[in-house]
């Protein structure tokens, strides 16, 4: 029987390859999305990302010290639509903006708008920094 951890990496692995395979800054962003905030793995995001991400990334790894994230962890439910893009392919860097829709158990339901600055290093995109803003609706 599959552990929920590698149902979740087929679930996200079947997600980023629905995404646009013609632009590779959304496979890379959905992807460091998958791996930072749906399957809560650090280490694994920090694969994709550069600069000041990596940094953020190695703070919540300290902070995180030797806590485990496991099947027993209450983790939230975390689902995310793309709202757009600032750049283009042919710039060397790129804004994503998504907006992220968690579900924490036993908590109320809200919403984080994210963007993601993708940089290209050695001819691939990485995330060089991610910020969550409060969402704001019109």
């Amino acid at each position: 029987m599959l552990s929920r951890r590698a149902m979740l990496v087929m679930l996200c692995t079947s997600c980023a390859l629905g995404c646009d395979p013609a632009d590779a800054r959304r496979v890379v962003a959905e992807d460091f999305i998958d791996r930072l905030f749906v399957i809560i793995d650090q280490q694994s995001a920090r694969e994709l990302a550069t600069g000041l991400a990596v940094k953020k990334l190695d703070e919540e790894i300290r902070l995180r010290g030797d806590v485990q994230i496991d099947t027993s962890t209450r983790q939230p439910q975390i689902t995310y639509s793309f709202l757009e893009s600032r750049g283009d392919e042919q710039q060397p860097t790129s804004s994503l903006v998504y907006e992220l829709y968690v579900s924490p158990d036993g908590a109320d339901e809200f919403t984080r708008r994210l963007v993601l600055t993708l940089r290209q290093v050695e001819n691939e995109w990485r995330v060089g920094n991610y910020t969550l803003e409060s969402a704001t609706f019109d």
